[in-house]
């Protein structure tokens, strides 16, 4: 597996590469729900404020040392995890209702 930065996989997939085969494990990828891709447009962006633990910042930051991204990255890759978590727990109480 080659080690590239969200940047560069991103440049990577506008272009029109294939990056899946290249970067990413099937055997180690999560597999879920396709989602639709959202622009990263500012206009598409909200600003927010988050007061955060120093604690869970160190936590956060040591996170994104390993994975090479951004502390703003590790933040909402786990937000959109949790979320996606929420979904298909709710999903699968309706279904057993």
């Amino acid at each position: 597996m080659n080690n590239i930065s969200i940047e560069e996989l991103e440049e990577k997939i506008e272009a029109g590469e294939e990056v899946i085969d290249c970067y990413f494990d099937s055997k180690t990828t999560r597999i879920g729900k396709r989602r639709q891709m959202t622009s990263r447009r500012k206009q598409d962006l909200e600003t927010t404020n988050l007061d955060i633990p120093s604690p869970m910042l160190t936590e956060l930051d040591k996170m994104a040392t390993e994975l090479n991204i951004s502390r703003q990255a590790v933040i909402k890759m786990m937000l959109r995890r949790s979320l996606d978590e929420h979904y298909l727990a709710k999903k699968q109480m309706t279904s057993e209702i």
